[in-house]
């Protein structure tokens, strides 16, 4: 790892309606030199410094996850910007999957925690771009607790946006079959692999009670 690794924020978005889910989406091919196509939670590009101060400075000993369990924050809500984690949720939100006015009408809101950092070079065999790259990724559990259906759909980041069982992404991930999850997806135009991904099955192999509680807890 460099010392000056890309740093990138994933975000676990999770809702308890109709029954325990995440949000999943395909990288779209148009929009997206790196990874086009590849099965992902959301992801964004942060500066290094910003995942610094998320992560309290804490790092893996090697390439591998280093649990955390930051404070718990809003999105969505009046005032939700001024913490970090709010902000970014609502960043990634509003840049990558829905309309900002959704946002500022409130609805869709939640509550957010930092649950994990993670490192490792990343390559990009099915990309324009090609190169491998060292990455440092801050996991982000974000609890949907209204408007969730308003995010699935597509965007111009994503050709496919959608909830799925939190197990059946963790099936598609060790199988590495990405149509177990896109069964009418072209194969040669979809995959299953990276970072943000395998992060999300780390986090969730973790007790989900304890994800679910940690996003309730006490916001003053």
């Amino acid at each position: 790892m460099t010392e000056n690794p890309a740093a990138v924020l994933s975000v676990v978005f999770l809702r308890r309606e109709p029954e325990p889910q995440i949000l999943v989406a395909v990288r779209a091919q148009e929009t997206n030199p790196r990874h086009p196509g590849v099965v992902s939670v959301p992801t964004m590009r942060i500066p290094l410094a910003l995942a610094a101060q998320l992560t309290g400075g804490q790092l893996p000993d090697d390439e591998g996850y280093l649990d955390l369990l930051g404070p718990c924050r809003t999105f969505g809500t009046a005032g939700a910007g001024s913490s970090i984690e709010g902000l970014l949720v609502e960043s990634i939100l509003s840049k990558k999957i829905i309309s900002g006015s959704m946002l500022e009408s409130e609805e869709i809101q939640g509550t957010c925690s930092v649950r994990c950092v993670s490192m490792a070079d990343v390559d990009d065999p099915t990309g324009r771009d090609g190169t491998i790259e060292p990455t440092l990724m801050v996991t982000v559990v974000a609890e949907c607790e209204k408007g969730g259906k308003r995010l699935e759909g597509n965007s111009a980041s994503y050709s496919q946006i959608t909830w799925i069982d939190r197990q059946d992404l963790m099936t598609s991930w060790r199988r590495r079959d990405a149509q177990f999850l896109f069964p009418d997806a072209n194969p040669f135009e979809i995959c299953i692999r990276g970072l943000c991904v395998s992060s999300a099955v780390h986090v969730l192999s973790q007790d989900l009670s304890l994800v679910l509680e940690t996003t309730d807890a006490d916001l003053g």
